[in-house]
C-alpha cells in the first residue's frame, strides 16, 4: 500500500478535489520557498502582500471547516484517515506549509522520503530540529495508527546526532512494537544517504477511536 497516495477511486469527486487540493499546496509550498530564498525589495514586497490579501478574501468566499473531523464529514472528501493524510499539520499532502512527505507500509513499519527546502532551514544549510522532530513523531503517529488502534504521544524523545542537512533526500523509517494493551512503543530514525542525522522512542496511548473522530464518515 502507498500511504503517500493514498488511492481514491480513479474520476471520482474525491479524486478530483484533492487532486485540485494537492496542486494547490505544491504552489503554496513553492511560494513559500521563493519567499524565504528571494532579496526582495519593499515595492515588491508590498505588491506581492497586496495579491496576497486579494487572495485570502477569494478564499474567504468559499466554504469554511472549522477542522479535520469537520472536513471529515462533509460529502466526496473521503474517510476520516484520508483526511488526516491530506490536511495533519505536520505533514499532510494538501497542507501549504507542511514539506512534502511520501511514506509506504511495510509490516509494522513506515518508511518515508522527505526534502526540506529552504523554508525549514534552522542551522545554517540544516534544517531546523523542530521539524526534525515534528516529522519523526508524525511518521511515528501514522506507524502507530497501523496498529489498528489510534493514540496520543505519551513522550518523545528525540537523539540529534548530525545536522540534517536542506535539499537532500531524507530517509526516515519508524517501526511499532507492542507494549501491553493501552501502550505502543516506536522507535524510528532519519538519514541522510548512509548518516543517520537523528533517531526517537515514543510512547504511545491508545485512546477510543471516536475521540480521534473515526466516527466522523456518519452523517452527524
Amino acid at each position: 500500500m502507498s500511504g503517500d497516495r493514498h488511492r481514491y477511486g480513479a474520476d471520482t469527486p474525491e479524486e478530483t478535489y484533492w487532486q485540485a487540493r494537492h496542486e494547490l499546496a505544491a504552489a503554496a509550498r513553492a511560494l513559500n520557498e521563493t519567499v524565504v530564498s528571494t532579496d526582495i525589495s519593499p515595492g515588491t514586497a508590498a505588491e506581492i502582500t497586496e495579491a496576497m490579501t486579494q487572495l485570502t478574501t477569494r478564499l474567504k468566499k468559499e466554504p469554511q471547516v472549522t477542522g479535520l473531523v469537520d472536513m471529515a464529514r462533509r460529502s466526496d472528501r473521503g474517510s476520516m484517515d484520508n483526511i488526516m493524510g491530506e490536511l495533519v499539520a505536520m505533514a499532510g499532502r494538501s497542507h501549504p506549509s507542511a514539506p512534502a512527505l511520501t511514506w509506504h507500509e511495510e509490516p509494522n513499519r513506515i518508511v518515508g522520503e522527505v526534502v526540506f527546502g529552504q523554508a525549514f532551514e534552522g542551522p545554517p544549510g540544516h534544517t531546523h530540529g523542530g521539524w526534525v522532530a515534528g516529522i519523526l513523531d508524525h511518521l511515528m503517529g501514522m506507524t502507530h495508527v497501523k496498529t489498528g488502534r489510534p493514540g496520543m504521544t505519551s513522550g518523545l524523545s528525540v537523539r540529534y546526532i548530525k545536522p540534517t542537512p536542506l535539499n537532500t533526500m531524507i530517509h526516515i523509517s519508524a517501526e511499532a512494537n507492542e507494549i501491553d494493551e493501552r501502550r505502543t512503543e516506536v522507535i524510528a530514525s532519519m538519514r541522510a544517504g548512509e548518516t543517520i542525522t537523528a533517531t526517537a522512542e515514543a510512547i504511545f496511548v491508545r485512546v477510543d477511536a471516536a475521540k480521534f473522530g473515526f466516527d466522523a464518515d456518519a452523517s452527524p
